[in-house]
């Protein structure tokens, strides 16, 4: 891939294979390239993918399939390098169209949302996101070809006992914000788990939003006035979670129906 110093401010190279000889293409690399008012996620296959497809799973994750794809494709999980203001992680992996067919699955994680679109030229998908005007943010130099870093990501549990005591004003906010972003996910937790044959990748994708409110609301004691609206967030938080856990076998559905009233209940209380 050949990147011009004008037209772009870097060109990092986050996954590259082996050339393939497989009847269907495959996946030869991916690459990020940041440029003024504008990043784009390059899929360059070894031919025209005949299918691309994207779905808005979060508003800050976008899943986007191209394919058929040759097999085998190695899964993996990569954070983006320091510098970019809009990315934060890309996932790769596999999976099956309606077609049975073998398809590519990207998941691409923003720090914010923001408006993207897809174009196909030749055998490169781009994915262009949008980001606010200013200068293009510069990324620490990287080797020609060098692969992205790949980091194991650890979950950082608040201690036992650790309870943080929010204060009037605090303890709002909290609850508030928490509020605010269960809101937010509940139309995608509605299509994940009202599809006929539920899509893992999505599932996934919204329990891990689901978490990041879980995660803040951890440790925090809020005042007693506003104990019942917290435990109801709290309900129905972990009723989201529940709904679309890959070891959960009920009406997915309904749970998240019920997830819903719940959080109705408790902004109800918070007003």
């Amino acid at each position: 891939m050949k990147c011009s110093g004008a037209a772009f401010t870097a060109c990092m190279l986050l996954l590259q294979a082996s050339n393939s000889s497989a009847a269907d293409p495959a996946v030869m690399r991916v690459a990020v390239v940041p440029s003024a008012g504008q990043m784009s996620l390059v899929i360059e296959l070894t031919d025209e993918a005949r299918s691309v497809s994207t779905q808005q799973v979060t508003p800050t994750l976008l899943l986007v399939e191209a394919g058929p794809i040759a097999l085998p494709l190695k899964r993996q999980i990569l954070d983006a390098p320091s510098g970019l203001e809009l990315l934060q992680k890309v996932s790769i992996d596999e999976g099956t169209n309606g077609g049975k067919e073998h398809v590519l699955r990207l998941g691409v994680t923003m720090k914010r949302s923001a408006p993207s679109t897809v174009r196909v030229v030749g055998r490169r998908v781009y994915v262009d996101f949008m980001v606010a005007d200013g200068p293009a943010p510069v990324a620490p130099p990287r080797a020609a070809g060098a692969p992205m870093a790949m980091q194991q990501r650890q979950s950082r549990p608040t201690p036992r006992g650790n309870v943080i005591p929010a204060a009037a004003g605090a303890g709002q906010q909290v609850l508030t914000g928490a509020t605010s972003r269960l809101e937010e996910i509940q139309p995608f937790l509605l299509s994940a788990t009202s599809a006929p044959v539920p899509n893992p990748t999505v599932l996934n994708a919204v329990g891990e939003a689901i978490s990041s409110v879980q995660e803040s609301l951890r440790g925090v004691q809020p005042p007693a006035k506003q104990g019942p609206s917290f435990q109801l967030l709290v309900s129905a938080a972990s009723l989201a979670k529940e709904a679309v856990s890959a070891d959960f076998h009920g009406d997915r559905a309904s749970k998240a129906k019920q997830s819903i009233a719940v959080l109705a209940a408790a902004k109800a209380q918070l007003q």
